[in-house]
């Protein structure tokens, strides 16, 4: 419900199984139509299942908000960014145990400076964290422009208080902190009609702000 769609894997994991031991219990829940098999065509790495019309029914009988639920296949077939969001879901399945509530991206009802993060998470001290995975290294005007946003939303402190980055390629996570680690970062903007990223001449300090680098992490999960 949360995620659109998931894997047998994920699913499994979530569950305390694997997707031998949980195939018969997963193979009941297809054939009693609550949820249903689904294939992509940029990839056919794992078996991606997703919600019915009835899974979604059930669901809100038991009183979860289904407002936003996805339950044609014709949404999620030629989905571009369904190994990101497989990505996502993983890493945070990692780390469950640390978190009490969390939330993917385009269900986050909240305004924020920028792009949405990939998901927002609440920690089970009560505070809440931005999640974002990179698959490939972006564009340094573009990473600047990421990280400026996430500065100016955790000096808010309205909606997160802190950033987890997480990389795919651990080259890619050794790019990144570099850049962090610059005192000076170039604020980068889209320019007018033609949405590239500029640099604006001026430059933030992150040093000039008390303990804003310590709410910055970065770690390479493959």
């Amino acid at each position: 419900l949360e995620f659109r769609f998931s894997s047998i894997r994920i699913l499994s994991r979530r569950i305390d199984s694997n997707p031998v031991n949980s195939n018969r219990y997963f193979n009941a829940l297809i054939k009693d139509g609550l949820i249903q098999q689904f294939a992509n065509v940029h990839t056919n790495a794992e078996r991606y299942v997703m919600l019915t019309k009835t899974g979604a029914s059930y669901l809100e009988a038991w009183g979860r908000d289904v407002n936003k639920a996805t339950t044609r296949v014709a949404h999620l077939g030629r989905y571009s960014q369904i190994l990101h969001d497989i990505a996502v879901q993983t890493v945070l399945l990692n780390r469950l145990n640390q978190f009490t509530e969390v939330v993917w991206d385009r269900h986050i009802d909240i305004e924020f400076g920028g792009d949405r993060p990939d998901a927002i998470a609440k920690s089970v001290n009560g505070y809440w964290v931005a999640i974002e995975f990179e698959r490939w290294r972006k564009e340094r005007k573009r990473i600047y422009m990421s990280l400026l946003h996430h500065a100016d939303n955790l000096r808010d402190g309205k909606h997160y208080k802190g950033v987890l980055f997480f990389f795919e390629q651990e080259a890619d996570c050794k790019y990144y902190m570099d850049l962090f680690s610059q005192k000076e970062w170039p604020k980068c903007i889209r320019s007018g009609r033609s949405n590239r990223i500029i640099e604006s001449g001026e430059v933030f300090k992150p040093d000039d702000y008390d303990r804003l680098r310590t709410c910055f992490v970065f770690t390479h999960e493959s």
